[in-house]
C-alpha cells in the first residue's frame, strides 16, 4: 500500500513535474522567466459562442455554404471565331481550270498549288489576282474573291483553299500545366479540356487548381474540380485568341492537438466535411485523445448565427467567432459529421483527455522500475501490493 501512496503523490505532481516528455517549455516556465508579465486587459477578451453539433446544426451548416456554382458569361455559351485567315497564317491554294492550255493548268494536271502567307497587313498576293485582304475572311470568301480576279484571264477557274500553318487561329494555355504555350484551335467543338489535354494535363490534382478562361473582355473564373464534375456546363469551346491560366490554390484548413497527424492539412476534395478533415489528419491519437472534445473553430457570418440560435454581443457586427464542439462518443455525431463543412481557414482541434499526463507518467515510470505495479485499467482492477 506504501508504494501506491507514493505513486499517486508523484502523480498529484504532474503539473510542475519536468520528467514527462515535452515538445517545448511548459506554461510555468515561461512564466517565471518572464522578465514582465502583462496580463490581458478583460475587456479586450474576445468572447465566443460554443455551438455543439448535431443534426439541425450540421444542417443549417451545409445548407449556408451549399456551393454556388458560378455562371458562365454569353461570351463563352457560343462558338468563336473558326475558320478565318489570319495574319501569320500560310494558305494552300489549289486553283483549277476547265482547259489544259490555261495559266495554270497543264497536260498532266488541270491546276497548279501556290502557298502563300497572310501579310502583316492581312493581304495575300497570287498570280494574275494581285493583293487583296484575306484577314478576318472565311476560307469560302477567300475562294470566292480568287475566282473573281482571274475571272477573263483563266478558263473557268475553281479555287480551294486550305490552312496550311494555323498562325493566328491559337489559344494559350499556361501556369500550371506541363507544356503551357499557344496551341492551335483547329475545330469549332474544340473545349477547355481538349486544349489543357494539348498543354500536357495540370501539374496538380483538380481540387488545388483554379482555371481563368478570358477572351476580349470577358472572363470566366471556376475550380478545375468544377469544370471535371460539370463538364456539360464549363467544358465550353475556345476560340483564336484565347487565353488559358491555371493556378495552384490549395484550400487549406490546421488540425491541432491529440490527432495523430496534426498541421496544415490541404483540402483533398471539394466539398470537405468533418468526416474527411479528421480522416485527413488520421483521425484521433487513441492513446491521449478525448473523443468528447472535438472543436472547430470559425468566425461565422451573423446570418448563420443567428439561425443557430446565437445571442449575439455588440461586438457581433458582421462575424461571430464560434466554437463548434463535437462529441464522438455519442453515435449520433458522427451522422452529423458527414455533413458538417469544413470550410478553408478552419483550425480543428482535439484535445488531450484528462489522464493523458498520468498514463504517460505510469509509462515512463514502468520503464524505470519493476518495483512499482501498475494498474491494467484507470478505472480499477488494480494489482494486489503490499
Amino acid at each position: 500500500m506504501g508504494r501506491w501512496i507514493a505513486a499517486a503523490a508523484l502523480c498529484a505532481g504532474l503539473a510542475s513535474c519536468d520528467l514527462l516528455p515535452s515538445d517545448g517549455p511548459n506554461a510555468n516556465s515561461v512564466l517565471a522567466n518572464a522578465s514582465e508579465n502583462r496580463k490581458g486587459d478583460p475587456a479586450s477578451v474576445m468572447r465566443f459562442a460554443l455551438v455543439t453539433v448535431d443534426s439541425r446544426i450540421a444542417r443549417d451548416a451545409e445548407q449556408y455554404y451549399q456551393p454556388v456554382l458560378p455562371t458562365v458569361p454569353a461570351a463563352f455559351q457560343r462558338p468563336g471565331a473558326f475558320g478565318r485567315a489570319g495574319v501569320g497564317d500560310v494558305l494552300r491554294v489549289t486553283i483549277w481550270e476547265a482547259s489544259e492550255t490555261g495559266l495554270f493548268a497543264g497536260k498532266e494536271r488541270k491546276g497548279s498549288d501556290v502557298t502563300v502567307r497572310v501579310d502583316v497587313d492581312g493581304t495575300i498576293a497570287l498570280p494574275y489576282a494581285g493583293r487583296f485582304m484575306a484577314r478576318g475572311r472565311s476560307l469560302s470568301d477567300i475562294e470566292n474573291e480568287i475566282v473573281a480576279r482571274l475571272a477573263g484571264k483563266a478558263v473557268d477557274p475553281q479555287a480551294t483553299v486550305m490552312v496550311a500553318q494555323n498562325v493566328s487561329s491559337a489559344a494559350s494555355v499556361q501556369g500550371e500545366v506541363n507544356k503551357p504555350g499557344p496551341y492551335p484551335v483547329e475545330r469549332t467543338d474544340q473545349r477547355v479540356l481538349d486544349m489543357i489535354a494539348m498543354a500536357g494535363g495540370t501539374k496538380y490534382p483538380p481540387y488545388e487548381t483554379s482555371l481563368r478562361l478570358t477572351r476580349g473582355q470577358s472572363t470566366m473564373s471556376i475550380q478545375m474540380q468544377d469544370l471535371v464534375d460539370r463538364p456539360e456546363t464549363f467544358n465550353v469551346p475556345v476560340a483564336a485568341g484565347d487565353a488559358l491560366l491555371l493556378a495552384r490554390k490549395p484550400q487549406k484548413f490546421v488540425a491541432l492537438g491529440a490527432v495523430l497527424q496534426p498541421g496544415e492539412q490541404i483540402f483533398r476534395k471539394l466539398p470537405l466535411n468533418l468526416t474527411d478533415a479528421l480522416g485527413q489528419s488520421v483521425g484521433l491519437d487513441p492513446s491521449r485523445s478525448d473523443a468528447k472534445g472535438v472543436y472547430l473553430f470559425r468566425r461565422e457570418p451573423v446570418d448563420l448565427a443567428r439561425r443557430y440560435g446565437v445571442q449575439l454581443l455588440a461586438e457581433d457586427r458582421e462575424t461571430v467567432p464560434i466554437v463548434y464542439q463535437l462529441n464522438l462518443r455519442d453515435p449520433q455525431s458522427f451522422f452529423a459529421m458527414n455533413a458538417f463543412p469544413v470550410r478553408p481557414g478552419d483550425i480543428l482541434f482535439v484535445s488531450q483527455a484528462p489522464l493523458a499526463d498520468a498514463a504517460k507518467f505510469f509509462q515512463i515510470l514502468s520503464g524505470a522500475t519493476a518495483t512499482v505495479a501498475i494498474p491494467r485499467t484507470l478505472g480499477g482492477n488494480f494489482p494486489s501490493g503490499n
